[in-house]
């Protein structure tokens, strides 16, 4: 007797199929946005076709990692342009190979994992195969898991091979100039803290920020927990900012790691279609030498939306009650003195 199967029938058993060769390598549906649960990682830690990679520094790697994670720490050129031969020897060295899934971590509501993410895509690793642990190690530690102080033997030289750059990821200073004349049409993401922002902290020499940059810190997308605030709530905070899905969005910090937060939570948390990544950000601006501006609250003339500046503090207004807000530091006078909201 023979059985004859209907196309409906083998479609099926082709889906079955493929769904038990994808549960058996640990490429499950517990994975989504390009986020790992600490749950998902859990059930893969030795799966041979997840490579976990550490992106803290060494002293943070060193005290504890989760075991098996090799450490890749983008500190040591983050802020510098390598040569492509030495990137993939690199990616190389960390077991990076086509076809693994590659599970990025760092201590939770840091930077370093998002830019090594960036590293690897920029590179030409797929972004399918690209996957951060959400909430990072404290995420894993609170959850009971175990860590390890020993390091991770060497793995296995990958096979990467850097072939193509995607360009298409990054901004260059042309553009961003371009950026900074028409915010209409584009928005510039400052991923630096306040201090930063305003020109309280000058690690370049020069205090502010680009022009028409608009103040996001990395730390404003994430939970208590360390893990990523949910698309909704990232969305929320974006449409208060008014930076809109058709504009095209480059963000920034000081030398290209903290700007990586606000690039993977807008392009892959939320799906802004056009996010790019200035990589060389104020260190490049600054290292131009045409002088270029920087807008901060000790040039309020430099400052955007400055108007408001002359008649917040103007106590004639106050008198006549035309500004009724207030800001009262009840602080320390030491504290006080080491950095507060202007005008308070």
């Amino acid at each position: 007797m023979k059985i004859f199967r209907t196309p409906a029938v083998a479609i099926v058993s082709c889906v079955l199929l493929v769904s038990t060769l994808s549960a058996r390598d640990g490429a499950t549906d517990a994975t989504k946005n390009n986020l790992a649960s600490t749950a998902w990682l859990e059930k893969n830690l030795k799966n041979p076709k997840v490579l976990i990679l550490d992106a803290s520094s060494a002293p943070l790697y060193n005290a504890a990692h989760i075991p098996g994670a090799v450490n890749a720490s983008p500190y040591g050129y983050g802020a510098f342009e390598l040569p492509l031969a030495e990137m993939e020897r690199r990616f190389q060295a960390f077991g990076v190979s086509p076809g693994k899934k590659i599970v990025i971590y760092d201590e939770g509501g840091s930077n370093v994992a998002t830019r090594l993410f960036w590293d690897l895509y920029y590179h030409g690793y797929p972004a399918a195969d690209l996957l951060i642990l959400d909430g990072g190690l404290n995420k894993w530690k609170k959850s009971g898991l175990p860590v390890a102080t020993e390091a991770t033997p060497a793995p296995a030289k990958g096979t990467f091979r850097v072939s193509k750059l995607k360009e298409s990821e990054r901004i260059r200073l042309p553009e961003v100039l371009t950026a900074t004349g028409d915010p209409a049409r584009s928005a510039l993401i400052d991923a630096l803290d306040p201090g930063w922002y305003y020109g309280q902290i000058a690690p370049f020499g020069r205090s502010g920020h680009i022009p028409n940059g608009i103040l996001l810190p990395g730390g404003d997308f994430y939970n208590a927990d360390k893990t990523f605030k949910s698309p909704a709530e990232i969305k929320k905070m974006l449409d208060y900012m008014g930076v809109k899905p058709d504009q095209e969005v480059a963000t920034y910090c000081g030398g290209g790691i903290a700007a990586t937060v606000p690039y993977f939570a807008l392009k892959f948390l939320v799906g802004y279609p056009n996010v790019k990544l200035y990589k060389e950000s104020e260190l490049g601006w600054i290292k131009d030498d045409r002088g270029l501006p920087f807008w901060t609250y000790e040039s309020p003339n430099l400052l955007r939306d400055a108007a408001w500046l002359a008649g917040f503090n103007s106590r004639m207004l106050r008198m006549y009650a035309q500004v009724n807000v207030s800001l009262i530091d009840v602080r320390s006078a030491a504290a006080y003195a080491e950095g507060h909201i202007p005008f308070a």
